[in-house]
């Protein structure tokens, strides 16, 4: 059993001030993504090193895990801004931007429909940023202000994240808890159902408040229940892989239907955004009507990226690329409070055919080549939308880099998991409302669900026993609070600010997509308490 720093008041609200600087330096300072990152870096290592016991080497070798770590997702975020800034550059945008408007000519209908279902669909898939690259840019093709369209794609995909890309998370919880599939798999899934259907309303109500819920309403609500059914027949019929991508396609399906029916009254276009959250300019003058390439032709970097993301999840092409990977090597130490931290090999590997970057660079080349065949290629498109990759995420790729290596150096000398024990002690008989909230913790600190189910897994599952609450319950809602809190994680923010024209803004983003999330976290933390208390035999 690991030891770690002492769990006192003054070490606990210490263990959060790296956390709190961070947050306060975004939101309330509006301070840019690497400045507050390296001040919540800084001050994690100051408090490692002179307060918490670890040593030089430790904070080292965890900064050096963090580089490593930001590597895994910065890999994603060039390539996914490269495909995108390629496509627009290419007539692509605009072809997919007028197939999404004829699909759904409501800007409420089409904010559902991108921003919950697309985006859905595509993490169930990808996963690692991927719906944000894809869906937030859609938003702000069809008018949508930047800031608004990237809080509407965190909030609205959330749900899916523990589901998603192919299960990852999922699979994480269960292997660490060791609860079985066909039990937390159908549990977890029926927690989520709540999630899923207030995660349309939340998008509604970013795109226009209380009225626009209202107006929503009669179509978020059945085709979120649907979404939920999806999702927990998936996992009762052992296929949690799907569990994500098969809601998200019926959400396609089904929102397009009700706007058209009727399910969502009309409503004006929306007014004007504020300066700071204006819209930018688009650089290109759309070609004439009958030039213009079609919306499958537009699309087809991302339905070569999403097929690929398929093909590289069956077993032969897992097993034919198990050692196509990159990854280092990091030794294991044991700071002076006793907190163990084991070896790690291939960390953060970034593997040729289950890694995003390398399916994406393979899904533009292919792209390029279709491109140029069909004539649709512009001389230059390469290297402009190399130039503009560069200016937009290089403030992004500093800001991931300072803040998870803040994230593992706290990991890496116990202050995580301090934080997580002071919650659940003193949360006590309401701990499972509070459950969810450590999950949320562990995918801000981390950016990642997977990760926070690694951190916290086992630590909820001893609390629950501890206290003699249903320990399937607690380890399902660890990862349900994770799946929607990993939607504020920094690192998600940041990559949303890159592809939106908003990076060094992207309080922006935060402010909208904050309060979002933890109202999503407190409904999860309000549906286990629920069961806990009227169904205890069932939740254990």
């Amino acid at each position: 059993m690991m030891a770690g720093p002492d769990l006192t008041l003054l070490n606990w609200f210490l263990a959060a001030a790296p956390i709190v600087l961070l947050v306060l330096a975004i939101m309330r300072l509006r301070w840019s993504a690497p400045r507050a990152g390296g001040l919540s870096w800084l001050a994690a290592a100051a408090l490692a090193l002179w307060v918490f016991g670890n040593s030089y080497h430790g904070v080292a070798v965890a900064s050096a895990k963090g580089l490593s770590l930001a590597l895994f997702v910065l890999t994603i975020l060039w390539a996914s801004v490269y495909m995108y800034n390629l496509v627009e550059r290419t007539g692509g945008i605009d072809a997919i931007g007028r197939a999404m408007a004829r699909a759904a000519s409501d800007p409420l209908t089409q904010a559902l429909l991108i921003a919950w279902g697309f985006a859905s669909f595509i993490q169930g898939i990808t996963g690692f940023g991927v719906p944000v690259a894809v869906a937030a840019p859609l938003l702000m093709m069809l008018g949508f202000p930047p800031a608004r369209a990237a809080a509407m794609v965190l909030v609205g995909h959330g749900w899916a994240v523990t589901f998603g890309s192919m299960g990852s998370s999922y699979y994480t919880i269960q292997l660490v808890t060791g609860i079985p599939g066909e039990v937390i798999g159908p549990h977890m899934a029926l927690l989520f159902a709540p999630v899923t259907i207030a995660s349309g309303m939340l998008v509604a109500h970013i795109h226009g408040g209380l009225r626009a819920v209202w107006r929503s309403l009669p179509l978020v609500a059945p085709v979120g229940a649907a979404m939920a059914a999806a999702t927990w027949l998936m996992a009762d019929l052992g296929a949690p892989q799907i569990a994500s991508s098969v809601p998200g396609l019926i959400a396609l399906a089904a929102i397009p239907l009700g706007g058209r029916i009727g399910l969502v009254r009309p409503e004006p276009a929306p007014t004007a955004a504020p300066a700071s959250d204006a819209q930018p300019a688009q650089a290109d003058v759309p070609a004439p009507e009958g030039h213009r390439m079609s919306f499958h032709l537009g699309f087809m970097p991302y339905y070569l990226l999403i097929g690929l993301s398929v093909l590289s999840q069956l077993t032969p092409v897992r097993d034919a690329a198990l050692n196509l990977s990159w990854g280092l090597d990091y030794p294991g130490f044991l700071t002076d409070t006793g907190y163990a931290v084991a070896p790690a090999a291939g960390y953060a590997a970034i593997r040729l055919l289950n890694h995003p970057a390398p399916l994406i660079i393979i899904s533009v080349a292919a792209s390029m080549a279709a491109l140029a065949l069909a004539g649709y290629w512009k001389r230059g498109a390469g290297w402009e939308a190399v130039r503009l990759t560069y200016s937009q995420s290089l403030s992004t790729t500093v800001g991931v880099g300072t803040m998870v290596m803040m994230a593992v150096v706290m990991a890496d000398t116990g202050l995580t998991a301090l934080l997580a024990q002071g919650i659940a002690k003193a949360s006590g008989p309401l701990f499972p409302f509070v459950s969810p909230f450590i999950g949320a913790l562990g995918s801000f600190m981390t950016g990642s669900n997977t990760n926070s189910n690694v951190l916290f897994g086992v630590l909820q599952t001893e609390t629950a026993r501890s206290l003699g609450v249903g320990q399937v319950t607690i380890a399902s809602i660890q990862s349900v609070g994770a799946s929607v809190g990993s939607s504020m994680a920094p690192a998600k923010v940041l990559v949303g600010a890159a592809l939106v024209g908003l990076a060094g803004r992207e309080h922006l983003i935060m402010r909208l997509t904050v309060p979002y999330v933890l109202a999503l976290v407190a409904i999860a933390g309000l549906t286990a308490i629920v069961l806990v208390e009227l169904i205890p035999e069932w939740t254990r």
